[in-house]
């Protein structure tokens, strides 16, 4: 069913943009986010990594996250649920510029 509840879906595009974020700061692939989180219990698959991503891009189709998938991401990540699913301040950098740079949106140091 598809209708108003599933049109802006903001929590899920938070999830998609801070999965991204913190997978690129750690220098990993999608398949080695989804490999990392089988190894820690609870698999979340490559294709679900590559939709919560591309979700998180303005104008693309947002999609429905399982919160256990939350849940696992956070975990492998290293961060708690609450930061997975907080909207960035900054959406130049995600609120994580590069190692080395500074954004020039908010002024935000790696």
């Amino acid at each position: 069913m598809r209708g108003s509840r599933t049109e802006n879906l903001t929590v899920s595009r938070a999830v998609g943009a801070n999965v991204a974020a913190l997978r690129k700061a750690r220098g990993l692939s999608q398949r080695a986010l989804a490999k990392q989180t089988e190894q820690a219990g609870k698999l979340v698959g490559f294709s679900t990594i590559c939709r919560m991503e591309k979700a998180a891009a303005h104008g693309a189709s947002p999609v429905a996250i399982y919160v256990d998938d939350v849940v696992s991401l956070a975990a492998t990540l290293g961060v708690t649920v609450q930061q997975l699913i907080t909207a960035p301040k900054c959406d130049a950098c995600m609120d994580s510029p590069p190692p080395g740079f500074a954004c020039r949106t908010c002024g935000a140091e790696a």
